[in-house]
């Protein structure tokens, strides 16, 4: 993806497409809605450029007119030929994508051909090949392709490439977010199952003497189960409808709280797949919670029976109960030690200090039209030109430009050559995320220099190229000596760079840090920067609140830049609330759910305690008659609710024990089996248990003995 400047009404907006080989919709079997796509060749340089739309775009811009093929469309000040538009349903490689051009790579340019984050390549196999065969016949390009590099690479190089399916390389950052998602529903469902098997079991206890009368009159077992299925079937009906109904009003609040990268999260709606889904799913339910009553109502009883058993219960009726709660406890166990992880996580996330000062700081995309950057020196001169016209305003206090902003994790990064540390052949180089910006950035953004200088105005195109370290940097490759005056340089460069200066560190790739396949970050001044910037990112420190600021800034750059694009304009607070939306809104769904099922949990046993009281009416008399303490009433009420908690509190804390590490790329900060984390629920449970007893207890010990026993 790459975004491209185009002309808007009122000036140039920012818009992204994508950069494509010219057999791409060719492979991917995608038919264009109208017009055609690239033909053989037009991804070569010197071609006539041409551009395919997508239907999101060719709508809005266009009006979805069919008169828009074959009109120009300008990108980057440049002419493209409108030549197709793709149907709704293609966003490859993702929604955002307005349109695709060729690609057209100069290999004479190294450090861009070879030396950027690559291409993404897809493949369609051929009928009757296997996965297997592609991947080893893939292993046996590496080395050939190892070797076309301009600089040697180490032996390792590309040994663990491998095929992917389209599918799951589509959803690979949300397929297990998703499937945890799915899981935490079907558990909070499952509850709920329980506790109506649990409502609907005491129902059938209480019609014990209206069923053994309809089996007195001839209904048979199988009627008698067939209607207490029936009536479940129609209460789980009931039920998803309301249900449903319910669903098409928190559609849009589910969608603002999944994370922003669920892949196809703007087309989520409630189709036909999905009420036949909840249809299914709703008489499912009803069948699964219906069954349990549905067989203890066909049992025969005497009308004698029932009368002479009124009031007193069954060791299976016992063992039901202890059942009933122990698997509620335990599913409600799996969700809270989940929820507690991610929201501990995220907690600690949350006090992860980013290395730089995010009030008052407004932050802009700005991207020059083609003749502003034509050369380094050209977009340099314009970012000086839009500072010096933001510091006119007396609430401006300093301003900078750098090409990423800080916990953007967009690709930044270099090989690099470093002093003093020689890499073996069969080593691979190291790798350096790289942070282009002006002068003014340290002061702008609050980052302390710990040692030697920033940059300054001297730090130009024909002078000695110098960098910034950061400290983790420094400690990592020179732990013992001063690094001030130490070299380092892109694999393709002949050109060393001296680093000048030493940096707090700064999150620059995310909260969580850099990937692991960065092994330093480094700072580069602008106007030494090693490729011409498509687009810098303007950082404006205010002496106050921004205000009418944000509003304002678009006007301010025009006057000075009339062919720029300005886009993204946010405070920095927003952009650091943003890089922890995954995180965040993942823990407070999964913590939504485990309170829910918390509460399904309590009310569950509660149900079941107080059920067990009611048919013990008479045995709890008769104990009581006999002489048997309150208390002791007591405890055998609370007592029994909470010894079945507790174990299945500790069966599902044995289930999120083996659970937990599906966890552990979704946690920062904590390890999965985080004792916290696992105790607290247990506790939690307990004290659930015991006040869902407590009003039972309180019928139980206020039962009359003497007429309990007239009554019996």
């Amino acid at each position: 993806m790459r975004a491209f400047n185009t002309t808007g009404r009122e000036w140039p907006e920012r818009v992204k497409g994508c950069e494509v080989s010219a057999n791409f919709f060719h492979v991917l079997g995608a038919v264009p809605l109208l017009g055609r796509t690239f033909a053989e060749g037009e991804d070569r340089r010197g071609k006539l450029r041409v551009a395919v739309l997508s239907h999101a775009f060719w709508a809005q811009r266009y009006g979805a007119r069919p008169e828009a093929i074959g009109k120009p469309l300008m990108l980057d000040e440049a002419a493209y030929e409108i030549v197709g538009v793709m149907p709704s349903g293609f966003q490859y490689p993702e929604p955002a994508a307005s349109f695709w051009v060729p690609m057209q790579l100069d290999p004479g340019d190294i450090g861009e051909y070879w030396g950027s984050g690559g291409v993404s390549v897809f493949a369609r196999l051929r009928d009757g090949v296997q996965p297997e065969a592609a991947q080893a016949e893939l292993q046996t390009w590496i080395p050939r392709i190892r070797g076309m590099f301009p600089w040697r690479m180490p032996d390792a190089w590309g040994r663990e490439t491998a095929l992917i399916g389209l599918q799951d390389y589509l959803v690979a950052g949300a397929k297990l977010r998703s499937l945890l998602l799915f899981g935490v529903v079907a558990l909070v469902l499952l509850i709920a199952i329980v506790n109506v098997a649990n409502l609907m079991i005491g129902q059938t206890a209480a019609r014990l003497r209206e069923l053994a009368l309809r089996a007195s009159l001839g209904a048979t077992p199988g009627r008698l189960a067939r209607q207490v299925l029936t009536e479940a079937v129609l209460l789980a009906a009931m039920g998803g409808v309301l249900g449903t109904l319910l669903a098409f009003g928190q559609l849009a609040l589910l969608k603002h709280w999944l994370p922003a990268d669920t892949p196809r999260l703007t087309e989520v709606a409630i189709d036909r797949r999905i009420l036949a889904f909840a249809a299914l799913l709703s008489l499912g339910s009803g069948l699964l919670f219906g069954l349990l009553p549905a067989w203890r109502a066909r049992a025969p009883r005497s009308l004698a029976s029932v009368e002479s058993g009124r009031g007193t219960t069954s060791a299976r009726g016992l063992r039901t109960d202890a059942v009933l709660v122990m698997t509620e406890a335990a599913f409600a166990t799996i969700l809270l030690v989940g929820a507690g992880l991610l929201l501990r996580s995220l907690w600690t996330v949350l006090l992860v200090d980013p290395g730089f000062r995010v009030e008052s700081v407004v932050t802009a995309e700005l991207s020059p039209g083609r003749a502003a950057a034509a050369s380094l020196e050209k977009t340099v001169a314009v970012c000086e030109q839009v500072r010096a016209r933001l510091l006119e305003r007396p609430d401006v206090m300093n301003v900078a430009a750098m090409n990423v902003l800080p916990l953007t994790p967009e690709p930044s990064a270099f090989t690099a050559a470093i002093e003093d540390h020689p890499r073996p052949p069969e080593a691979p180089q190291f790798v350096l995320w790289s942070s282009v910006v002006t002068p003014e950035h340290l002061a702008t953004l609050g980052i302390p220099l710990l040692q030697g200088r920033g940059f300054t105005a001297a730090d130009r195109g024909n002078a000695q190229p110098v960098a910034l370290i950061a400290r983790a940097t420094a400690r990592r490759f020179w732990p013992d000596q001063n690094p001030v005056g130490k070299r380092l340089k892109p694999v393709w460069d002949k050109e060393w760079r001296t680093v000048v200066g030493v940096v707090a560190d700064v999150k620059n790739y995310g909260v969580k840090g850099p990937p692991d396949w960065v092994d330093g970050e480094v700072y580069l001044p602008m106007a030494q920067a090693m490729q011409i910037p498509q687009s810098v990112s303007l950082v404006v420190r205010l002496g106050g609140e921004p205000g009418s600021f944000e509003r304002r800034l678009p006007e301010m750059i025009k006057e000075v830049c009339p062919n720029c694009a300005v886009s993204k304009i946010a405070r920095m607070e927003t952009v650091v609330a943003a890089s922890v939306a995954a995180p965040r809104s993942m823990a407070w769904l999964v913590g939504g759910f485990a309170l829910l099922a918390l509460g399904l949990a309590a009310a569950g046993i509660y149900g079941v305690v107080s059920h067990g009281v009611l048919r013990r009416t008479r045995e709890l008399g008769v104990r009581l008659a006999l002489g048997a303490s309150r208390a002791r009433i007591s405890w055998l009420v609370v007592g029994s609710s909470l010894c079945y908690t507790l174990v299945g509190a500790v069966v599902g804390l044995a289930a999120s024990w083996a659970l937990a590490r599906w966890l552990r790329t979704l946690l920062y900060g904590i390890a999965e089996h985080d004792p916290v984390s696992f105790l607290l629920p247990a506790v939690v449970l307990a004290a659930v248990g015991i006040l869902a007893s407590l009003l039972p207890m309180y019928r139980a010990v206020t039962i009359d003995p003497a007429q309990t026993l007239r009554e019996g």
